[in-house]
């Protein structure tokens, strides 16, 4: 993977457009920033954050948050990101003829896709989100045996 967001580019089907793809990329270090700084936003305003991170606020607030419910928050790949800022950013092209790829096209994506597109370009901007806690304990040792070899 480059270190370079323009060169971390992939061409993906859609899966619920069968015959489609889409050309995804890596997000820079200032979107992922305005990603965050969006959602941000949202949660200080009020506003209804998708998915689980919403839902979790609202059991805080009403003091009846489980340790269950802070690990699924946790776990959310997308947590403290805003999607539509990650899909406005992420996606270069696609081959749907209508609509055109166009912000307001990517703002009349229904949740699903959205979650969907905005899951693929984390995952290449951002992949030690989606690992286990295995899998980063195997790269944190692999980094540290390549870095102490002589």
């Amino acid at each position: 993977m480059s270190m370079f967001a323009a060169q971390t580019t992939e061409t993906i089907p859609i899966p619920f457009a069968p015959g489609h793809t889409a050309t995804i990329r890596a997000l820079t270090g200032r979107e992922i920033d305005l990603a965050q700084a969006e959602h941000l936003k949202a949660t200080v305003a009020g506003q209804s954050t998708h998915g689980w991170a919403g839902a979790f606020q609202r059991r805080l607030a009403q003091g009846i948050a489980t340790p269950a419910d802070a690990d699924r928050a946790l776990a959310d790949p997308l947590g403290g990101y805003d999607r539509h800022t990650i899909v406005k950013a992420g996606v270069l092209s696609w081959t749907l003829a209508d609509p055109v790829l166009s912000p307001e096209a990517i703002e009349g994506l229904t949740d699903d896709p959205l979650e969907w597109f905005a899951i693929e370009i984390m995952k290449r901007s951002k992949p030690a989100l989606f690992q286990t806690v295995a899998e980063a304990e195997t790269e944190r040792k692999n980094a540290s045996g390549a870095s102490s070899a002589p």
